[in-house]
């Protein structure tokens, strides 16, 4: 079904290539194929550069029978004469859009006279005076290969009933449309009973092969047809006929890489929008005053109570054991550093026996206070009366800074330092993302999945 649709698709283009490209198919192909396509876009040979073409031949004949100087000549000449003026004037190529081609042989036919006349150079030509017997031989060689094929290739086509050009290029296209609306039936309908879902569901998984079944060229749209190409990208890949997954990972990180970076610019700026309307609009202010109104609680625990105990219980038994050595490092270093400064280290210095004895004093004591504050501490938090002491110095705490950043001064400052804040991210940060390179992105990702492949 993938070679039909390809198939399909080649027909669809050379018949969309055919009337635009018909010199090059009419010159270079074998006769049969445009006297056959011919009828199909109802295209025929235009009456006058053909009766023009005709005259000619039988100017050859009454050459070749009685000589370029007998009295049958002579009217046969004139009627070219006038049928080339005619040509001039009336434009038979107009309506084949040919006129280009019209003007390429007035300039062959000026040139070969030497004439900046069209006209006068077609009068010339056809005179039995540049016509003699020892030139009529290439003359009418001239004629037959460089201004016979020109004339050949305009053409009239006939229009339809809705005034279009005739097109029955539905002729070919029905068969074609006959096989893939019964694979899509038949297809549809195993898909249906094979997944479990509804007949006109298993329709909108194959979305795509409904561009087989519309017949453009008959609605008058043959253009449309180019659209057959989906299915038939997506059938080629699913009969790995040819592998597109290089091809479609190309065109999947391409889009999502420019995508990536509108979406992402468009939902931080949102989101900062949103932020900064929030401040203006004294939320920071309602946040602080949270706990004077109505409050939702979904599981009757104070969460923030919880976290504080958590974090302290964390931090007194996990944390401070392992930052004790550092603690009393630290602490040493700032008592040892003072005592240097004082008469009294100094003088210790200079009795024998007692010169280590400032450092080892200090050690001692730095170890004993640390041990003293961690079982203090501990203490502390394993004491209830501690435990409440503490809890009642965390609520303490957040409502005195509740109480002074809902200060109008220190909220209003708050609130307008907040705002620029957020503003100036949006430049420096956000906005700059429009400037960043999608292949930059896309190499970025490919070495990211060979990393983590690696």
């Amino acid at each position: 079904m993938a070679i039909a649709v390809a198939v399909d698709v080649g027909f669809v283009l050379f018949d969309l290539s055919y009337v635009p490209w018909r010199d090059f198919y009419y010159h270079d192909f074998p006769k049969s194929l445009h006297q056959q396509y011919d009828k199909i876009k109802g295209i025929e040979p235009y009456r006058d550069t053909q009766q023009y073409l005709d005259l000619v031949d039988k100017l050859e004949e009454t050459v070749a029978a009685s000589g370029i100087r007998s009295s049958e000549v002579e009217p046969i000449l004139q009627e070219l004469r006038e049928r080339s003026e005619a040509m001039i004037d009336e434009n038979p190529f107009q309506l084949a859009n040919k006129t280009g081609t019209l003007e390429r042989i007035k300039n062959e036919m000026r040139e070969r006279m030497e004439n900046d006349s069209a006209k006068d150079s077609f009068d010339q030509f056809w005179d039995r005076n540049y016509l003699t017997p020892s030139s009529w031989r290439d003359e009418i060689v001239f004629f037959n290969e460089v201004i016979r094929p020109k004339m050949e290739t305009n053409y009239f086509r006939s229009l339809s009933i809705r005034g279009t050009f005739t097109d029955r290029f539905w002729a070919i296209d029905i068969w074609f449309i006959g096989l893939f609306g019964l694979e899509f039936v038949a297809r549809t309908w195993l898909i249906s009973r094979r997944v479990g879902i509804s007949w006109k569901e298993a329709w909108l998984l194959r979305w795509y092969d409904v561009f087989l079944l519309v017949p453009f060229s008959g609605l008058g749209f043959p253009l449309l047809g180019l659209l057959r190409t989906i299915p038939l990208v997506f059938r080629i890949d699913e009969s790995e006929l040819v592998n597109l997954k290089p091809l479609r990972a190309q065109i999947n990180q391409g889009i999502v890489a420019a995508l990536a970076a509108e979406i992402t610019e468009t939902v931080v700026i949102r989101v900062i929008d949103q932020l900064q309307d929030a401040i203006e609009q004294d939320a920071i202010a309602d946040v602080i005053k949270a706990p004077q109104r109505q409050y939702i609680d979904l599981n009757n625990i104070n969460e923030i109570e919880v976290l504080s105990e958590r974090f302290v219980k964390l931090s007194v038994y996990d944390v401070l054991p392992n930052i004790k050595s550092d603690l009393e490092a630290l602490l040493l270093h700032s008592l040892t550093q003072g005592l240097k400064e004082t008469p009294i280290y100094t003088s210790f210095q200079t009795i024998p026996g007692f010169k280590d004895a400032p450092d080892r004093l200090a050690q001692e004591l730095v170890g004993r206070v640390t041990d003293t504050l961690y079982d203090v501490i501990k203490g502390a938090v394993e004491d209830p009366v501690g435990a409440q002491l503490f809890d009642r110095l965390v609520q303490n705490f957040a409502q005195s800074l509740s109480q002074e950043v809902g200060k109008p001064n220190n909220l209003d400052e708050i609130q307008s330092l907040l705002s620029d804040f957020l503003e100036e991210v949006k430049i420096n940060y956000v906005r700059r993302a429009e400037v960043e390179d999608v292949e930059a992105i896309v190499r970025e990702t490919k070495r990211l999945r060979a990393a983590a492949q690696k």
